[in-house]
């Protein structure tokens, strides 16, 4: 319960984001809008919008708005209502954390997401955060998430998606973007990664290192006043109050040799002159719920599975802790074939029929026994 406890601390002493936040819409201005404008196009009650829009952002002449300004409006004036994060896959212990105060609870799968939630893993949770754009991203074990504004509205331009991952790893797959004003960050205590639709990792670890591995797409990660254009299939890293490191490709996937039984299944693979370990999960489907993860000095995996779906990832990870790329296997485990039937018992043998023959003076008689 202390780490619990420590992270609700944090909450309250205000190192998270406000809980404010989860009550207003934030919209960036475009060309030819005014507060009228917006007003007729988002709001139930046009006539009377613009005059508590004005009040609501502290606004003293709304004739000196420009484009590219932010207006803050009220979700409860708005007619299209909001379409919320919804967390699936949920695994094991994970705790959420209210932005808005209360007691941290833990959550289930199909439970909503606010701005300013936090979000903990224990070292057997998992969970994946899906947006309104169909994004996701996957929260490994013991890891601390914050999820301090998303998209909401799909047709939108300018809204945008900050996380903040104080620690551990996500694994992101992000829906491309169509806005220029439009973006998907996430902050970590030595990074920041900003991407335009992408499938990539981040992970944040004691040391608070930051190491992004980029599956497909490019990520920008800045730190320090420089920033490293990363394109699939490389990876960087950042240490604390220093740059991040120029990009360097990703170990290529392991090639896996799978063997399935009724009970189970058994991997293995070569091993690579360049990796210092090798790194596994495994998922069931059809839901793609993270059962176990496991770091391997060697390119041997072998779980007892029960019957049903499973995939397997198995990545090279380098000396500096970077994963590689990824060769995903599907595993299907069936049952057992029935045992045969019992043999038909054996007919009950014929007792052998013996003659006899009886000799009485000249006669002769024939006894059937």
């Amino acid at each position: 319960m202390r780490v619990w406890l420590g992270i609700a601390a944090l909450l309250w002493l205000g190192l998270f984001p406000a809980a404010q936040a989860s009550e207003d819409w934030h919209y960036t201005l475009r060309p030819g809008d005014s507060l009228w404008k917006v007003c007729l196009r988002f709001a139930q009650q046009p006539e009377a919008c613009w005059r508590q829009l004005a009040d609501h952002n502290h606004l003293t002449d709304p004739h000196a708005l420009r484009p590219g300004d932010s207006l803050r409006v009220s979700i409860d004036w708005l007619k299209e209502k909001p379409i919320p994060a919804r967390l699936e896959a949920v695994t094991g212990e994970v705790m959420l954390y209210p932005a808005a105060g209360g007691e941290p609870r833990p959550v289930s799968t199909g439970d909503t997401v606010q701005f300013g939630d936090a979000l903990e893993t224990g070292a057997d949770g998992s969970a994946r955060i899906h947006f309104a754009d169909q994004s996701d991203v996957s929260i490994k074990p013991s890891s601390l998430l914050v999820v301090t504004r998303y998209r909401r509205f799909l047709d939108q331009p300018g809204e945008r998606t900050e996380l903040r991952l104080e620690r551990g790893n996500i694994r992101n797959r992000v829906t491309p973007l169509t806005s220029d004003e439009a973006s998907f960050e996430v902050y970590t205590p030595g990074a920041v990664a900003a991407v335009r639709g992408t499938e990539y990792y981040l992970g944040v670890d004691g040391a608070e290192t930051t190491r992004n591995e980029v599956i497909s797409g490019q990520v920008d990660v800045g730190a320090r006043g420089t920033t490293r254009e990363v394109e699939g299939g490389f990876a960087t890293l950042a240490q604390v109050d220093e740059s991040p490191m120029a990009p360097v490709p990703l170990l290529p996937a392991p090639t896996v040799e799978l063997t399935v039984s009724h009970t189970g299944a058994v991997a293995v693979w070569p091993t690579q002159a360049e990796a210092d370990h090798y790194w596994v999960e495994w998922y069931q489907q059809p839901d793609n719920r993270l059962l176990g993860q496991q770091r391997l000095e060697a390119g041997h995996w072998q779980q007892d599975l029960p019957v049903g779906e499973y995939r397997l990832l198995v990545r090279a990870v380098d000396g500096h802790g970077l994963r590689g790329h990824e060769n995903w296997r599907d595993i299907v485990v069936t049952p057992a074939p029935p045992p045969p039937p019992p043999e038909p018992p054996a007919p009950p043998e014929e007792k052998p029929r013996w003659d006899l023959w009886v000799f009485v003076g000249a006669a002769a008689m024939l006894l059937a026994l």
